[in-house]
């Protein structure tokens, strides 16, 4: 199986660097990982330039950096062996103390089971990645590049697309869609490494080192969306390296680790949006952070810092330039409100406002009286400040302010045991700050963090799915309480904080809203056929004609499709609820991976149009118009280009052949 080259190339990878770190080998397992990230953009991106993204084409370039690696590997074969220093993680601890650290493991490791075993058994199916973060993937594999293309929806363009190139490696690699959602479980499991790791740069021991990691493998939000396919445990996973290359950086400026923080924050920018509101005040705390020769060698280290963050996006900034003159993609006039993020209004008061809000979905409780109690008195204290709770100007267009419901989906679950520990946490970093060995570092951070949080309720709109954006918070957040309960707590409160936060995650990750392991009437669980688990996020009605459409598709003797998903609406109008824009199921129903089927929009009138090149285009045999027996005019338009027309619910299916 051709994905076995990705982790033939990590662990050969993992080896060399391993050689070179001999204290830690987490710090190698990180070294990896960013080589790895920093592989997938420079093979999707040459690749693309020859039109050449193929299954071939990547099983070589993968194949070559391992052959590479194994030769490196193997000329360093008859090096001195140095002995390694002992690892700190283990050392002894005393009886009742490693008797309960064993169960903490086992239960950590139940946990990642479960989720891997989700992440392998469900297929994709959250909204948003069968709206633009998997139908991308389709479609660069179906034009052998990761050029613009005409499309309807402009977020399959301009949204950052690092967690889709690494998706396309293993749908390319594999074959199918099967191992896409790897990509997000192996940043959960980087960050519980990565999040110990972290720990230890701030100057927690042994135990504050596994409190780190078991808190940030634990959040609950994260561990709903570790197993499906979103990108923003990816992003975490980047921001929190960034974060660490920097503190090395403080003790050691070299160039070489320069380079690495570039890197770093170069892969989150490329991975999602939210990079761009986080890294700045998590950045400037991490510089603060340092000494001042350190100081000074960031600034005259910062070109190369820089250097490396556009090499690894300049593809991406100049397509996004192309088509709305802006190297970021957004906003842009022709994407209308659903892709205006920023809020439009400012000021003490408006920022207030948007941290209430923002906080209200780590407050939500099981109890649905108590819930309505809560946004009551919300609502109320907004209005004494002086504000509209539902003010269009900062909240989603379209959308009132409301609670969310307690929920085990992962776009509207929150995290209120973190959210509750991290206000512990920040009482007793205040309380015992002059005990703490590193307080400095950990009170710039946490001001860092909390500057962070602030920054993004003032920028950008409240949003009802608005919690899973503060995950690389929680995962930063998790690191210093890690800290803080080692120092400030005795070793049986940090047990019972970490074992009640493992126990609620556990119940969690087998209850998930779209990928349930438990059968539950309330929940989609993974007990259905693949095709049905891909309309599990509320679109259960859409299954039954979607799937019947697709197998009438397979039985058609055709290979190029036409997809007509416009539906005629300006962009002021389009919102998030578009019927014709969940079309990834139909995607992968119909294998349109650019081996069997290809796939391209038709009725585009967008500016996209301007990327349809006249040497690539490819004359449909079949056209699928989406939700066409609502447009009488596109329906009758296809009609008279002649060929077979079935109906499926709202679709119709012409068949030229």
């Amino acid at each position: 199986m051709l994905l076995l080259l990705l982790a033939t190339a990590f662990v050969l990878h993992f080896l060399l660097f391993e050689r070179d770190n001999l204290t830690d080998c987490r710090l190698a397992a990180l070294f990896a990982a960013l080589a790895l990230g920093i592989y997938v953009v420079i093979i999707t991106e040459l690749l693309s330039l020859f039109h050449a993204i193929s299954r071939v084409g990547d099983g070589i370039s993968w194949a070559v950096i391992c052959l590479a690696a194994a030769a490196i590997l193997w000329h360093r074969r008859f090096a001195d062996t140095i002995a390694k220093p002992k690892d700190e993680l283990n050392g002894t601890a005393d009886t009742q103390t490693a008797l309960w650290l064993r169960w903490l493991f086992a239960g950590v490791g139940l946990l990642i089971v479960i989720v891997v075993i989700t992440a392998f058994v469900a297929p994709p199916n959250v909204w948003d990645a069968m709206e633009y973060h998997l139908p991308r993937v389709s479609m660069w594999m179906s034009n052998h590049s990761v050029e613009f293309y005409p499309t309807p929806d402009y977020a399959q363009l301009i949204f950052a697309p690092w967690a889709e190139f690494a998706m396309m490696q293993t749908y390319l690699l594999q074959g199918s869609d099967r191992f896409v959602n790897l990509v997000e479980v192996l940043s959960f499991l980087g960050c519980m490494i990565a999040g110990s790791y972290a720990a230890k740069l701030l100057g927690a021991g042994r135990w504050g080192q596994i409190l780190a990691a078991v808190i940030t493998v634990t959040i609950t939000e994260g561990v709903l969306e570790a197993s499906g396919p979103m990108n923003t445990y990816v992003v975490s996973f980047w921001i929190l390296s960034t974060v660490i290359f920097l503190m090395r950086f403080n003790h050691d400026p070299t160039w070489t680790n320069a380079v690495l923080v570039g890197c770093a924050a170069g892969l989150a920018v490329l991975t999602k949006g939210t990079a761009y509101v986080y890294l700045p005040f998590v950045v400037l705390a991490c510089w603060l952070m340092g000494n001042a020769r350190a100081r000074v060698e960031f600034w005259k280290k910062s070109p190369v810092f820089l250097f490396f963050v556009l090499a690894l996006n300049g593809m991406f900034f100049w397509r996004c330039y192309q088509l709305t003159g802006s190297p970021l993609g957004m906003p842009f006039p022709d994407g209308g409100p659903r892709l205006h993020w920023a809020a439009s209004v400012f000021g003490p008061r408006a920022l207030v406002v948007n941290v209430i809000r923002n906080v209200t979905f780590h407050i939500v409780t099981p109890v649905a009286g108590m819930n309505f109690h809560i946004e009551k008195a919300v609502r109320a204290l907004i209005h004494c400040i002086g504000a509209d709770p539902d003010d269009p100007r900062a909240v989603w267009t379209g959308y009132r302010f409301a609670l969310n419901h307690f929920s085990v989906h992962e776009i509207h679950a929150g995290n209120p045991l973190h959210f509750l520990l991290v206000l512990i946490c920040a009482a007793l970093l205040l309380t015992n700050y002059r005990k703490l060995s590193s307080g400095r570092e950990v009170f710039i951070l946490s001001a860092g963090l909390l500057a962070s949080f602030l920054f993004f309720s003032g920028l950008l709109r409240w949003q009802i799915w608005g919690s899973r954006h503060q995950l690389p918070l929680f995962v930063l957040a998790s690191v210093i309480c890690g800290v803080l309960l080692e120092k400030a707590v005795s070793r049986q409160t940090g047990l019972a904080v970490a074992s009640l936060l493992l126990a609620y995650a556990l119940l969690f990750s087998v209850v998930n809203r779209t990928r349930s392991l438990v059968k539950w009437g309330r929940v989609d669980d993974v007990y259905h056929g693949r095709a049905v688990q891909y309309f599990a996020d509320q679109h259960e009605d859409q299954a039954s004609n979607d799937i019947a459409l697709a197998d009438a598709i397979n039985r058609l003797p055709c290979r190029d499709l036409a997809f007509d998903a416009y539906t005629g609406l300006p962009a002021a109008q389009l919102n998030s609820n578009i019927h014709s824009f969940f079309i990834y199921p139909l995607f992968a129903l119909t294998h349109v991976d650019g081996r069997i089927r290809t796939a391209q929009y038709l009725g585009v009138d967008n500016l996209s149009v301007k990327f349809e090149r006249a040497s690539a285009r490819r004359v449909p045999c079949a056209v699928i118009c989406l939700d066409c027996t609502r447009a009488k005019d596109k329906l009758n338009a296809y009609r008279g280009r002649g060929g077979e027309g079935r109906v499926f619910g709202t679709d119709v299916l012409f068949s030229y052949e």
